[in-house]
């Protein structure tokens, strides 16, 4: 029995992949044992599976989990993004079982524009979504993603923005408020802990010791010797203080390691005590000197690092910078490569602003950011590159039976910003037809968007975090506790996607329309 794991970026578009195998798997009277996760989630599988077949668009991760696998003498394949994109388990799963060396697909034949972009994007897309610090902060940020979404959750329910509901629910503020303070409001700690455990994984350190001396590195930064611990800098003030001392933690743990500078312990003493022991010099050191820092110099970190980072900052948070930032993912998503790539740069700067208009929403006060994570789930209606619009063009007005095809199975998917199908099975990577809506209606979006929020026109998101698979229409509801502009801007969201994507649509609708009427003919004069 073969055991087969599929990953992708987020593990949605790889479950749905499992499914239709399992089904080709059952016809076929194969037995084998499917499962699909997230690509960050492989190393807790690999050990339990024979064989990994990687999505096309975590082409960036391929090497790593090829690395991660080789121990095990665990296969990888990296899937064919034509077969992905249609979605074809029966065909996936035959050629695995057929021990195909590689997996060969149809190329799409590409000009000289697509050729050059490739050629010169791709490289450089691979090294961002192979680099080690933005794995790191990328894994970190993820962890605490479901206990932020329940934080905001609680905020909402503390700020319903109808009287009547607010009136019911007054009474239950004081519970709503506890949970908000004690997951959003504390996210740097949360950040600083999970810092610790993935820096470790990647590097190689203790996993338990590394975390809990970057928690301990980060309270002493908060640490004041007149007034205590600043609990304010537990929260979006202190998440890139939790980052840069994550850093310096494993990294310095990784030094003493390497070198084998240790308290060494004599055989037979419990591995447990032993790898205490052998953290205390690191330990000792790091704490030393962030105590000196912080404490003896009585430098302020937080408001040291936010200058450090406030170019970045401010350069994402206003309306051009915000609609470049979204022009990049779908750049490099039009390269076949998720955009995880870029989102793992600007993430952190995003959950920071949604932290910092949820504590400001408490506090009685307005929201201060437009860009938010909330936001770009709004933007990315169907998922990058804003595609929902092209699915519902699929679905309903195409002529080629294959669109049509593809925008039935594509449309639930899309529904819930799941687009890996559409992009691959229509395909949308390298097909210069698609490159102008795909790459600029985002980042038209983008600009937009931040420009009507700033200008008072549409209700800036009070909400931190929201679960990005909320259809769109129904985000800039939640991202604003009920505000109607920014729901109705979320509707009218999708109708620009249909408006943009339709002149595309039709010119690669016409094409293949065409080619199957061909097919048609060429079939018909074959047969007697």
């Amino acid at each position: 029995m073969k055991r087969i794991l599929l990953c992708c970026a987020a593990g949605m578009s790889s479950s749905i992949l499992v499914k239709k195998m399992r089904l080709a798997a059952k016809e076929h009277e194969i037995d084998v044992v499917i499962a699909a996760v997230s690509g960050n989630q492989v190393p807790l599988y690999v050990s339990k599976v024979d064989v990994i077949l990687v999505a096309p668009a975590l082409v960036y991760e391929f090497e790593r989990i090829k690395k991660i696998a080789a121990p095990y003498k665990v296969r990888v394949f990296l899937i064919g993004r034509e077969d992905y994109g249609q979605m074809n388990g029966e065909i996936i799963l035959l050629k695995l079982l057929n021990k195909i060396e590689q997996m060969k697909q149809e190329e799409i034949k590409m000009g000289s524009f697509t050729s050059i972009i490739e050629s010169k994007l791709m490289p450089i897309a691979v090294k961002l979504g192979s680099n080690r610090f933005l794995t790191i902060i990328r894994n970190s940020m993820v962890a605490s993603m479901a206990l932020l979404i329940i934080g905001s959750i609680a905020t909402l329910l503390a700020n319903i923005p109808y009287e009547p509901v607010a009136h019911f629910l007054a009474p239950a503020n004081n519970f709503f408020n506890t949970i908000s303070s004690c997951t959003t409001g504390v996210m740097g700690l949360f950040t600083a802990a999970s810092m610790g455990f993935y820096a470790s994984d990647e590097l190689g350190t203790k996993p338990f010791q590394t975390a809990v001396t970057t928690v301990s590195a980060f309270l002493i930064t908060q640490y004041d010797a007149e007034t205590g611990l600043n609990v304010a800098g537990f929260g979006s003030s202190g998440l890139f203080t939790a980052l840069v001392v994550g850093f310096t933690v494993v990294y310095t743990l990784h030094f003493f390691e390497e070198k084998n500078i240790a308290i060494k312990m004599p055989e037979g003493v419990p591995p447990a005590v032993s790898d205490s022991f052998s953290a205390l010099l690191p330990a000792t050191a790091i704490l030393s000197v962030w105590t000196f820092i912080s404490v003896v110099l009585g430098f302020d970190v937080n408001a040291q690092v936010q200058t450090l980072m406030s170019p970045v900052s401010s350069l994402i948070a206003s309306p051009w910078g915000y609609g470049i930032y979204h022009m990049l993912c779908g750049l490099v998503f039009f390269c076949g490569i998720n955009s995880a790539v870029v989102c793992n740069v600007a993430y952190p700067f995003i959950v920071a602003n949604g932290a910092a208009n949820e504590a400001a929403v408490l506090a009685g006060n307005a929201p201060i950011f437009a860009t938010t994570y909330g936001t770009d789930t709004m933007i990315w209606a169907g998922g990058t590159g804003a595609t929902i619009g092209l699915v519902l063009l699929m679905t309903f007005i195409a002529k080629s039976k294959y669109f049509k095809t593809l925008g039935r199975m594509s449309v639930g998917p899309g529904i819930f910003n799941i687009n890996e199908p559409v992009i691959f099975g229509a395909p949308i990577a390298f097909n210069p037809i698609f490159f102008i809506p795909f790459v600029f209606l985002p980042g038209l979006l983008a600009t937009s968007t931040v420009l009507l929020m700033e200008a008072g026109i549409i209700a800036m998101p009070t909400i931190g975090m929201v679960p990005w698979t909320l259809p769109p229409g129904l985000i800039g509801f939640f991202m604003t506790g009920g505000a109607i502009s920014t729901t109705v801007w979320s509707i009218l969201i999708v109708v620009i996607t249909i408006v943009v994507y339709y002149p595309f649509f039709r010119v690669a609708d016409k094409q293949q329309y065409e080619k199957e009427l061909q097919e048609s003919k060429e079939l018909d004069n074959q047969t007697i």
